[in-house]
């Protein structure tokens, strides 16, 4: 939580000292949220007209799911009464623990952090006591018989080296490091972050397009494009020497382009998802024209998996599918079913990143990563984690991914006003999906050889999410279940990683836990798999290219490129 201080600097916050224990902890720590929250009453009508609003939804049918409403045998969609009940729980639990966030951040009588994490573990165990028949978690994907589990790994309770650090008074309210305490000594963009060497071959007012230096003397005919995420920057792809997929890619002889969006401001308030997906249509035909293939394989990055899919679906649908090789979705979940029940975004934080988009036309990235800070009622979600350093041999490793990976998640890209709107939108989409470019995008339609990674550790998005988009892809899909979160499960270089699982999306009988019992388990990492997959789906071998770009396409700045640090208020010139 943020700036939860029993003192501020220009002097001592009144009222009693927190209790270190007792009887009386607890109603003492509830006095002190009422005198916080009293200095505070437009927080209590905000909050509270979101709770009624909320409440109006569930009494119309309308309201959040409940986790696990459509696992089977729970009895939740039978009980429409019942029901209704828990989905009120979880919205007066969430709107009491929005109350605790603003009442630790509050400029005037802060909640003392002690008395915050008391009240909220006692609204957590109040939740838990009225929902004893909850449906169970996702299965567990432990190690098959005759395998050891590893002995420690992210996503581990106490065991993985997590991201984060207490954040500082006046930040962001994330549950996770944003990388504010290490932007004056933290990494550098080209050496310690995002080094793997190429050039800027495309430069357009949205995006650069990044064409990496081959590794190898002779590549894949067909070349990789990374699609990125659309909040956080593309280098999760390429975090550091030595854990950088981009650099492992290469090394396995493939071609490998990547986009780097720009930074949005005010005048880029109408840059919508349409816009970045026709931003990916014209990376691709870039990536031909360079390469001179006819087909390009798609690695979306997350929330870019989405970007990749829209795109597969419009080429489809005008007649092109076969300028798409293969899509890779990495942590990319298309059916949110699953994630949104229990972890909605808090309505008032929402209402409040709108209309600060609305008004200003972008939502600056920390003010977007705070209104999307995932919740299920009172409980928190976990800040990234990095592979363990136990397995990864020397600890210098260790911090610098540590460190890539603070920074990472901090290098946070301003969202445009119609962006959030059309994501807010996503998150509520029914049966009938979205339409990018004018064409729906139906999972079932997407026919191209599909590699899907899912997380099997993240406490937001269950693995089960990704399993299920897998199944609903209309064409040939190998899943992947890495262990960590969904930045940490991306991260795994063969010299740390420890196994996988994958198989066949068509494996066991449909349901999770018979495609876990179905799943090969793998020693190593599954950037080696994936390097294979798209080797066979990557074209004949050839000489690599003996310079950069190609077919007036040429070399402007060197690889990461200038829209990293782009000022966004300064209009892009191509």
């Amino acid at each position: 939580m943020m700036g939860a201080m029993s003192a501020r600097e220009d002097g001592p916050a009144t009222g009693p000292a927190p209790e270190r224990g007792g009887p009386l902890a607890l109603p003492a720590a509830g006095l002190r949220l009422a005198a916080a929250l009293t200095a505070r009453p437009m927080v209590l009508l905000r909050r509270g007209g979101g709770w009624i609003a909320e409440l109006g939804r569930v009494g119309l049918g309308r309201g959040a799911a409940v986790p696990g409403d459509d696992a089977p045998g729970t009895g939740w969609p039978a009980d429409p009464v019942r029901r209704r009940a828990a989905q009120a729980l979880l919205a007066t639990t969430g709107a009491l623990s929005g109350l605790l966030d603003d009442a630790a951040g509050g400029p005037d009588l802060p909640l003392p952090p002690a008395d915050a994490e008391r009240l909220r573990a006692s609204l957590a165990g109040l939740t838990r006591l009225m929902l004893p028949g909850a449906p169970a978690p996702a299965p567990v994907p432990g190690p098959p018989a005759g395998h050891a589990a590893p002995e420690a790994g992210p996503g581990d309770d106490g065991s993985a080296d997590r991201v984060f650090t207490d954040p500082v008074p006046g930040g962001p309210r994330v549950p996770f490091d944003t990388g504010a305490r290490e932007a004056r000594d933290g990494p550098v963009h080209g050496r310690d972050v995002a080094a793997a060497p190429g050039a800027v071959v495309l430069r357009t007012p949205m995006f650069e397009l990044l064409q990496y230096l081959p590794t190898t003397e002779r590549v894949h005919d067909t070349p990789v494009l990374v699609v990125p995420p659309l909040v956080h920057r593309y280098w999760l792809a390429d975090l550091a020497p030595g854990f950088s997929l981009v650099e492992h890619l290469l090394g396995r002889g493939l071609q490998v382009f990547a986009l780097s969006w720009r930074p949005a401001g005010p005048a880029d308030a109408g840059r919508d998802l349409d816009a970045h997906a026709a931003a990916v249509l014209d990376a691709l035909e870039a990536c031909t024209r360079i390469t001179r293939a006819p087909r390009v394989s798609l690695l979306g990055v997350r929330t870019g998996g989405l970007l990749a899919a829209a795109v597969q679906a419009h080429q489809a649908a005008i007649g092109l599918a076969d300028r798409v090789a293969a899509v890779g979705y990495l942590a990319t979940v298309l059916d949110q079913s699953e994630a949104l029940p229990g972890f909605r975004p808090d309505p008032g934080t929402v209402r409040s990143a709108a209309e600060q988009a609305a008004r200003v036309g972008v939502l600056d990235g920390a003010s977007a990563v705070e209104a999307w800070a995932w919740r299920r009622g009172p409980e928190r979600v976990l800040p990234w984690a990095v592979p363990d350093a136990e397995h990864e041999g020397p600890t210098e490793l260790h911090g610098r991914a540590a460190r890539a990976m603070r920074a990472w998640a901090g290098d946070l890209l301003p969202l445009p006003a119609s962006l959030h709107a059309d994501l807010l939108a996503l998150a509520t989409a029914g049966d009938d999906g979205i339409r990018v470019l004018g064409t729906p995008v139906h999972p079932a339609e997407l026919r191209r050889d599909g590699y899907l990674v899912a997380a099997a550790d993240d406490p937001v998005q269950p693995w089960t999410g990704g399993f299920r988009t897998a199944r609903m892809l209309g064409g040939s899909c190998r899943l992947v279940l890495a262990p960590g979160d969904q930045a940490g499960a991306l991260v795994a270089p063969p010299r740390t990683a420890t196994s996988f699982r994958a198989g066949s999306c068509g494996d066991g009988d449909g349901a999770p836990e018979g495609w876990l019992a179905a799943a090969e388990w793998i020693e190593g990492s599954w950037w080696d798999d994936l390097a294979d997959w798209l080797g066979d789906r990557s074209g004949v071998l050839r000489d690599a290219p003996p310079e950069l770009g190609g077919r007036r396409l040429r070399p402007l700045f060197p690889a990461p490129g200038t829209y990293l640090t782009a000022d966004p208020e300064v209009p892009a010139r191509p």
